[in-house]
């Protein structure tokens, strides 16, 4: 069911996916990204989460696997694919902090959530989904799970005519043979028009990974992958406009983002 749905998405959005010339190869990143164990998790690690996700579909629940990242002691950002009502509704999540093997993790907590309550992803990309729209957050009731991960990242518009030196991605992409996470630094990435490309290995369950400097800037959310060798995989950029929208939703909740 899940991958009926995501291929309906990545169909769509991907009419919007500009032709540009690819320089990357996922064998090598495959390689190169490293496996994060207990005894490693510090710093920027403990801000990325892993999201097991509930849709209340008629007589079961589906279930799926995706990654955030907080940019608040009670707020997550994540990608808007994993969170919106296009097909069926999210109806609970369960959050894990410093996730690194199915029977190792520092806390965990389910969340149950409504869209526009405690939820939220643009309206345009509910309608029309598009990678440029492919963001979301998740309010927290409070922040217990925060007081384990000691941090957030400062969400932060990636500014293409001064691009950080490097670029790294956190995240949970193998939650089939046991829950991982793992970690990258590329410095082959590139800006097209509204979308940033980059070689990170990235497969089902990476989806919502913080892109981030290594200076507590999350610039960007990964958002799309592709099987193809040579195909440079896609991340959200913040930007002012993004950041702004976010605030706005965290307001109504008394927060107030840095």
């Amino acid at each position: 069911m899940k991958k009926i749905k995501f291929i309906a998405i990545l169909m769509l959005v991907s009419l919007t996916l500009p032709a540009v010339s690819q320089e990357c190869n996922k064998e090598v990143s495959k390689n190169r990204r490293t496996r994060v164990n207990a005894n490693q998790l510090k710093g920027d690690l403990l801000k990325v989460v892993q999201l097991d996700i509930r849709r209340k579909v008629w007589l079961w629940n589906e279930k799926y696997n995706a990654t955030a990242a907080f940019i608040h002691p009670r707020v997550l950002i994540t990608a808007g694919h994993n969170l919106t009502d296009r097909f069926d509704p999210v109806s609970k999540i369960r959050i894990t902090v410093g996730f690194t093997t199915n029977n190792s993790y520092l806390k965990q907590r389910d969340v149950y959530t409504e869209m526009n309550k405690n939820i939220y992803v643009l309206p345009s990309y509910r309608e029309n989904p598009t990678y440029e729209d492919d963001f979301g957050i998740i309010i927290l009731p409070d922040s217990s799970l925060y007081k384990s991960a000691g941090g957030h990242f400062v969400l932060t518009p990636y500014i293409p005519s001064r691009p950080p030196k490097a670029l790294f991605l956190s995240g949970y992409p193998d939650p089939v043979t046991g829950i991982k996470l793992w970690t990258d630094k590329t410095t082959n990435f590139f800006y097209t028009p509204d979308l940033l490309r980059y070689d990170f290995f990235t497969v089902e369950g990476s989806s919502g990974s913080p892109v981030y400097t290594g200076m507590n800037q999350l610039v960007a959310i990964h958002t799309g992958g592709f099987d193809e060798q040579n195909v440079c995989n896609i991340g959200t950029p913040i930007t002012a406009k993004m950041k702004s929208q976010i605030s706005q939703w965290c307001r109504r909740h008394g927060i107030i983002l840095q």
